[in-house]
């Protein structure tokens, strides 16, 4: 009888401690997972910085391509005696000087969308990395935490914006020009 109790309390307490090793395991193994996604969202972060940092560069380089073609337009009116928009057209260098303006502020409108767009993906993987910092505390704490959820989501995000970076910054504009009386009018004020 005794040593039945004696190898009843082994199996209690080997279950006890099997069950424990296990929790603790999987929870190890839940904060390496959540340690590889904290890996992760920096090296993303970083690629859409860095592409961030492309798309300003390039939209200053096209709004400063855009002023001195402004520019030009003043010496061209000035020169022809120009006033209004329908005495412009017919005067070839103003009407490419336009068309190149318009084209670059299409470019322009383009980048600012893009540079919005790598913004938002920042502040997202922000707001994971604060959520995983939330989950490993909980870790830590309770020895529990359900975090397949996060994951998934996090997983689907990474993609989408690992897709956003490796995209290319430009794309010709088409549809959504300025009109050019518009750019005329906003030349004439000096916008």
């Amino acid at each position: 009888m005794h040593t039945h109790r004696v190898v009843s309390a082994a199996l209690v307490i080997g279950f006890t401690l099997g069950v424990w090793c296990a929790g603790i395991a999987a929870e190890n193994g839940k904060a390496q997972e959540l340690n590889r996604a904290l890996a992760e969202i920096g090296a993303v972060e970083q690629m859409i910085r860095q592409r961030a940092a492309l798309a300003e560069d390039a939209r200053r380089m096209l709004k400063q391509q855009a002023e001195e073609l402004k520019a030009e337009i003043h010496q061209e009116r000035r020169r022809t005696h120009v006033a209004a928009f329908q005495q412009a057209l017919p005067v070839n260098r103003i009407d490419y000087n336009l068309r190149l303006v318009q084209r670059l502020l299409g470019y322009v409108d383009r980048l600012d969308d893009r540079i919005w767009s790598f913004r938002s993906a920042v502040q997202a993987l922000d707001f994971h990395r604060r959520q995983i910092g939330d989950d490993l505390l909980i870790l830590k704490t309770l020895n529990d935490a359900d975090i397949s959820g996060l994951m998934c989501q996090l997983a689907s995000d990474l993609i989408g914006f690992k897709a956003q970076a490796e995209k290319p910054l430009l794309s010709a504009p088409s549809a959504g020009l300025r009109p050019l009386e518009t750019i005329w009018a906003d030349i004439l004020q000096n916008k």
